[in-house]
């Protein structure tokens, strides 16, 4: 979100230059236990929630990482990464505990000094880290610790001047009412050398007068833009039963063990003219040219990571028992940090999107039909789905197409319906994330993912009663073209309409809106002509796999044991007794009007057995 209403702003009053901005509202694009800075080429520590750029993994490469395709920053320019350790909320009861859910606010402050230094952009390839995951205790005099502090929310009560709700080094001894933000400030000083060094810190440096602005010293003298950001933990969700109520990721009941990680991924050109050329920049993106026109909110919201993930819960299916990884619980401020009292398990990478079955491929984002579902062979909901759950259900179901749409809703079919198609519209159309996994896109409003497999399942061959052949997609209208007879089965098939017709001495037969079946000697009221056989495009409704009409469009076919009428001009109404409603309301049988078939039959000279397939499955 790209507000300036940002109820987390803070005002910090020692600023002389008030430029800045801010990317608020920024959703995890992974919670998972990866450090590249900490732990690089490994499995990390403990869990981190991460904002930012779609290719986050286990090791930074900076080269690979702005080739991302996208970030869940609105600002796609900026690949780069933000992680903090995931906060849990500890059952009183049961010990189990439950991730908390977060967002991050990230800000980007031009913060000078007094000798008005140049800021300059993060050079390509920087990662830092601000904040220890060891401490346990707090020097007021320490920048480093100065940096890392907790606001306890409460936007309807006034609590200022109450020592309980100040600002504060580590958690409160309350709950917070609209949640509570643990905040991280970086060191703004380069050395102008290193990128990285032995403890991740040396190469950069708080400025000399305050952790949050001031003058670079000598050591570290090039003075990079100030970054700060506020992970927003949802702890007014969860009851506060005491100290121990709140747990950072590496097992800290504290908070004075919270910190930050960034790599970067800017395009550091544009970073840049940003800080020179956004005077009037005051928290909103929108009042930075450079970057407002880099704003691509739909694709920030639809980015979901491209890589690996550790194969291991982190708690949003089902409470942790233990925190994962060597993490027991670190009460206190004082002793060392417990040792691992658990059988530690061997994690490994898995990636974050769950391959599809053998033979499938993910085409892309499509728009449904213009006027109906383009897939409608057969359904399902589960709040487990993902793009693999729906392939399965479809394969299971014998179809060669899948979409899967808001989330947890899977189409099949054999081919595309409804006015739709398989051309792709652009992937950011679809931005719905899968109930079943969070780092797969399930399609989207009036958009589907779609899928299909390279070695579709044979189709079935429909074969015709004796004596009947198809005569493709005719026009109907309210009228009706055939009036012999009609009825409608939610378990129709073509077999059951044929056989239907032909027992009422009727040699027309014509199925539309996938249930409904009508019967005449010929075509009445100059309808029955030949149309677009895509206008005939829903499922029988007792068989899938072939095509029963469309709206006012009847599959048709004809008895050659009995002769049927061309379309008859029209010139003489019919009366009926009933009429069908397009709508596929009615039950049972109805005859629609006096049966005006011809009587005698003339037998074949043998049964011909015709052979009707449906229309082709739309191979992509």
């Amino acid at each position: 979100m790209l507000s300036t209403k940002l109820t987390s702003l803070v005002l910090l009053a020692s600023a002389v230059n008030a430029e800045y901005w801010i990317f608020g509202g920024l959703k995890p694009i992974v919670t998972t236990r990866l450090d590249p800075v900490i732990n690089p080429n490994t499995i990390g520590g403990h869990v981190h929630s991460v904002v930012g750029a779609s290719r986050f993994k286990n090791v930074y490469d900076p080269d690979d990482l702005i080739q991302s395709n996208c970030t869940t920053v609105p600002v796609q320019p900026d690949k780069s990464n933000y992680w903090a350790p995931q906060l849990y909320h500890r059952d009183q009861q049961t010990g189990q505990f439950t991730p908390i859910p977060t967002s991050f606010n990230i800000y980007y402050l031009v913060r000078p000094g007094p000798k008005n230094e140049s800021i300059k952009a993060f050079p390509p390839g920087l990662r830092m880290i601000a904040g220890d995951s060891n401490r346990r205790t707090y020097n007021a005099s320490s920048f480093e610790d100065q940096a890392i502090d907790f606001v306890c929310m409460d936007f309807t009560t006034d609590h200022s001047g109450d020592p309980d709700w100040a600002e504060r080094p580590s958690f409160f001894d309350h709950n917070c009412p609209d949640g509570m933000r643990a905040q991280v400030f970086f060191p703004s000083c380069w050395d102008g050398v290193n990128l990285d060094s032995p403890d991740h810190k040396s190469h950069m440096a708080y400025p000399i007068q305050n952790f949050n602005s001031g003058d670079c010293p000598d050591t570290h003298p090039v003075h990079l833009v100030s970054l700060f950001y506020e992970m927003i933990a949802s702890v007014d969700k969860f009851d506060y039963w005491g100290p121990g109520t709140w747990v950072l990721a590496n097992g800290d009941t504290t908070g004075y063990g919270h910190h930050g990680d960034f790599t970067n991924g800017w395009d550091v050109d544009l970073l840049q003219d940003a800080l020179d050329n956004c005077p009037n920049a005051n928290g909103n993106v929108m009042d930075c040219p450079p970057l407002a026109a880099a704003i691509d909110q739909q694709s920030a919201d639809a980015c979901v990571l491209e890589t690996q993930i550790v194969d291991e819960e982190v708690g949003f299916h089902a409470p942790l028992v233990q925190l994962t990884g060597c993490n027991p619980l670190w009460n206190g401020t004082t002793g060392p940090r417990p040792l691992c009292t658990a059988n530690a398990t061997t994690a490994t990478l898995v990636p974050a999107q769950i391959s599809l079955p053998t033979n499938w491929t993910e085409i892309g984002c499509i728009a449904e039909g213009t006027n109906g579902r383009a897939l409608t062979g057969a359904s399902t909901t589960t709040p487990n789905m993902t793009r693999a759950v729906c392939v399965s259900f479809c394969q299971e179901k014998g179809f060669g197409l899948a979409g899967v749409e808001y989330s947890d809703e899977c189409y099949c079919d054999h081919e595309m319906r409804n006015g739709a198609s398989n051309t792709t519209v652009m992937w950011n159309e679809c931005t719905n994330h899968c109930a079943g996994n969070v780092n797969e896109i399930c399609g989207g409003p009036n958009r589907l993912t779609l899928m299909y497999t390279s070695n579709p399942p044979s189709l079935p061959i429909e074969t015709l009663p004796a004596g009947w052949t198809a005569l493709g997609c005719v026009s109907d209208n309210s009228t009706r073209a055939l009036t012999g007879y009609g009825f409608t089965s939610d378990e129709m098939t073509i077999d059951s309409c044929l056989s239907t017709c032909a027992s009422k001495g009727l040699s027309l037969a014509g199925i539309e809106y996938g249930r409904e079946c009508y019967c005449g000697a010929s075509f009445e009221n100059g309808l029955g002509a030949p149309i677009d056989e895509a206008t005939c495009n829903m499922v029988c409704a007792g068989d899938s796999s072939l095509t029963c009409g469309g709206s006012w469009a009847l599959t048709a076919f004809q008895s050659n044991n009995t002769a049927g009428a061309a379309p008859s001009s029209g010139s003489g109404p019919v009366t009926t007794s009933s009429a069908i409603p397009s709508s596929s309301s009615m039950d049972g049988s109805v005859t629609v009007g006096s049966s005006t078939a011809a009587t005698s039959q003339t037998s074949s000279s043998g049964p011909s057995r015709r052979n009707y397939s449906p229309r082709g499955l739309g191979r992509l």
